[in-house]
């Protein structure tokens, strides 16, 4: 007499183990499609790109990568912002005491770099003209927007620059002009050979409003014919109260 075999069947215990690892493996896919998924313009979510996938960390760090680039791109675009211009002014304006051939009569000391030769000639780092180690520059750019928008560069014995601010006098504009006498400066020439390297003009005066050299004693002259220098003063966010 043949023994027939029949097959034994599954436990309860094993048909339960496959169900629930059959359930959370759908649930994990479920998980991993919305969490790497991206909604496309009509609303439809596309596949997640599998080859982004790295099981030894690649990934993440490729991320940080992106991160890191885009930080790098933003700081560079903030950084272009402020001009060399707004260090100058920051310097005149903040520093009034300090100067910048203050030391052995060409070097400046600056926190975090020690001490600096200036060449007037070349762009001058700005840890010079934030001498007390302040790079808070967003914030020296805006203090200059709202305190000093309009700053002039004189000589006190220059006839044209004594004209340029007693026309800037008659605008009674406020804040009123911020005037930097180059030849009561033992680093005047310095200065004057800055501006002439970053504003194309080196003689005074020389007009600085909101950051941009409008011209000398003549220019402005002209600009006050033309009835321009008003409204140009109040587009720079002056209030002008010139009397008619």
């Amino acid at each position: 007499m043949k023994s027939s075999s029949t097959p034994r069947p599954a436990s309860p215990y094993r048909r339960r183990r496959i169900i629930w690892t059959v359930a959370v493996l759908t649930i994990l896919s479920f998980l991993y499609f919305f969490t790497n998924s991206e909604a496309s313009a009509d609303g439809r979510w596309s596949l997640p790109v599998f080859k982004s996938l790295s099981f030894g960390g690649t990934g993440i760090s490729h991320t940080n990568s992106r991160v890191s680039k885009v930080s790098d791109a933003l700081a560079a675009e903030r950084r272009l912002r402020v001009q060399e211009i707004h260090g100058l002014l920051h310097f005149v304006t903040a520093h009034q005491q300090r100067k910048l051939n203050e030391e052995d009569g060409d070097t400046i000391k600056a926190v975090g770099v020690g001490s600096v030769k200036v060449d007037p000639t070349k762009k001058v780092d700005f840890s010079v003209y934030s001498p007390d180690g302040d790079d808070n520059w967003q914030n020296h750019v805006s203090v200059l927007k709202k305190q000093y928008p309009l700053v002039v560069f004189s000589k006190t014995y220059c006839p044209y620059s004594r004209r340029a601010k007693a026309l800037l006098e008659s605008y009674n504009v406020s804040p009123p002009p911020f005037v930097v006498e180059l030849d009561t400066r033992s680093d005047g020439p310095v200065i004057q050979a800055i501006l002439k390297r970053i504003t194309g003009r080196g003689t005074v005066p020389n007009v600085i409003l909101q950051a941009s050299s409008i011209g000398g004693s003549d220019g402005i002259a002209v600009l006050d014919q033309e009835g321009k220098l008003k409204e140009l003063l109040e587009e720079a966010g002056l209030t002008v109260q010139i009397a008619e």
